[in-house]
């Protein structure tokens, strides 16, 4: 399970967002949603909410775009615009905060090393996973305190893979 805030019409919403193989089971403000997505590509997605009775309703994703932490999603010819949240200074001893994927993946790539300032949507390691490659971008200005995985190593949604410190400035 992932969870995270994001601020949606001007209030934080926490999201639980937990995936098993193609579905999602999405859960906002204690109602929660059946998801499949039918078919990914780069921004385009094709998706079908699954009712409680089983039927299906079909959702295309038409955009899907993003800077820094604001968001922008078309759905059905409606448009969505959130900010993801982050809170900083929590994680139990991670730094600042650390990075996890949100689905199982393999580590295919570590393009940063420790110490190393990087600029906020920097890509710092390559995933794969259902045959796509994932990158993990840095979320804003930071250096990377420590990584916690190795290439070709696999692990499950929600593992943190590196740790980050705030970015002085």
């Amino acid at each position: 399970m992932t969870k995270f805030t994001i601020n949606l019409h001007g209030k934080d919403t926490d999201i639980e967002v937990t995936r098993q193989g193609s579905h999602l089971h999405i859960n906002l403000e204690g109602v929660t949603a059946e998801v499949e997505l039918i078919h990914a590509d780069g921004a385009q997605l094709l998706l079908e909410h699954i009712l409680p009775d089983g039927s299906r309703r079909r959702l295309r994703t038409a955009s899907h775009t993003s800077s820094g932490d604001n968001r922008q999603l078309w759905v059905n010819g409606r448009y969505l615009t959130y900010q993801r949240v982050r809170q900083r200074g929590q994680g139990g001893g991670l730094g600042d905060s650390s990075l996890a994927a949100a689905i199982p993946a393999v580590v295919s790539e570590i393009l940063v090393q420790p110490g190393d300032a990087v600029a906020e949507g920097d890509r710092l390691i390559l995933l794969e996973s259902m045959k796509m490659f994932i990158p993990i971008l840095a979320p804003y200005p930071v250096i990377v305190a420590k990584i916690n995985c190795t290439t070709g190593e696999s692990f499950q949604a929600g593992v943190p893979l590196l740790e980050l410190d705030k970015l002085e400035q």
